[in-house]
């Protein structure tokens, strides 16, 4: 990630450090990528809210057969699908052919409340000064899997497969640089330190802390804005370039509440990023907090929430279309 290419991930001026903001919009102008191309040579964007320690997330994602979501690429004159004659082509044969792009939203670790009585065990071990208790290894097992299934797709696809920066994103549970002490419902902030930390050691537990220091913190395409979090307001191009030197922007696009951003912001956000083709209007999807079915509107209907912990739920965005979420959203759970 430090190394990705400056015409889609600009520098932080007057250093050699990634910059915060992805622009495909320059990838895809600049010929980057081939083949389900929409307007300006675009590709599909599928976008993955909260992964919270599903490996099988992931893994149903890459294996998804693209018959399944053929309908979404069916306006294409060159579909992924099309191009292996809609017989067993996946997701993963799609980043291959340079055909799809994949962004995932972030919290890779931490299991929600599907793991509420394994937190609660892990805790009273955690509590007693045990921090590599059984309860604790499985949640480990869980999370450090999909840690490594999103680093090395990042690897194998480094331009067509992303992962922005969470809350979540904190292995050092530290205070600062727009990153917060987590807990819900135990410490886990803590208890994932001090297990990497018992476990794995300082050498480990840095490599993790570089990678996610790494991470991007957003994405935009000619027609979609992508944060983790709503963003908490209006934030230039340069801010979003430079975010990680500001704290309040780091936390503006990670943290913040339902209710808390301020209206009117995703609106600039798009107008400032987004340059969708005639007749299509640009949309800001993310994760974060909870929906309760498939997804929640705010900002008037411009910003679209996608994170169901029950459901492993993604959006599918064509470049050529306005994304509509009543279509747009489909499980890869079998």
């Amino acid at each position: 990630m430090e190394t990705e290419e400056s015409f889609y991930r600009e520098r932080i001026p007057g250093t050699d450090v990634a910059g915060g903001l992805l622009d495909f919009r320059a990838l895809d102008e600049r010929g980057g990528t081939k083949g389900a191309k929409g307007a300006n040579g675009a590709i599909p964007t599928i976008i993955v809210p909260d992964i919270h320690a599903r490996p099988e997330f992931i893994y149903n994602i890459l294996n998804l057969d693209l018959k399944k979501i053929a309908p979404v690429f069916a306006e294409l004159s060159e579909s992924p699908a099309g191009a292996k004659g809609a017989k067993g082509a996946k997701v993963i044969d799609a980043l291959e052919e340079n055909k799809i792009r994949v962004i995932c939203v972030g919290d890779i670790l931490h299991a929600e409340g599907r793991a509420r009585e394994r937190w609660a065990a892990s805790y009273c071990a955690f509590e007693g000064g045990v921090y590599d208790s059984p309860s604790m290894r499985e949640e480990m097992a869980e999370g450090l899997a999909a840690l490594l299934a999103v680093m090395k797709a990042k690897y194998l696809w480094p331009k067509n497969f992303h992962c922005l920066k969470g809350n979540h994103e904190n292995i050092a549970n530290e205070r600062g640089e727009g990153n917060f002490p987590f807990r819900k419902f135990a410490s886990e902030g803590q208890m994932v330190f001090e297990f990497m930390k018992a476990v794995y050691g300082k050498e480990v537990l840095d490599a993790v802390y570089e990678f996610e220091k790494a991470l991007p913190l957003c994405a935009c395409a000619g027609n979609f804005f992508v944060s983790h979090a709503e963003p908490m307001d209006f934030y230039s191009r340069e801010e979003l370039v430079e975010a990680s030197l500001d704290e309040r922007t780091v936390y503006g696009l990670t943290w913040t509440a339902d209710d808390e951003a301020r209206l009117g912001g995703v609106d600039k956000i798009l107008t400032a990023l987004c340059k969708p083709p005639k007749g299509v209007e640009a949309r800001a999807i993310g994760g974060h907090r909870p929906v309760p079915e498939n997804y929640l509107e705010r900002q008037g209907g411009l910003y679209v929430q996608i994170h169901n912990p029950k459901k492993q739920n993604i959006a599918v965005v064509m470049p050529d279309k306005t994304f509509d979420p009543n279509d747009g959203i489909m499980t890869v759970e079998e």
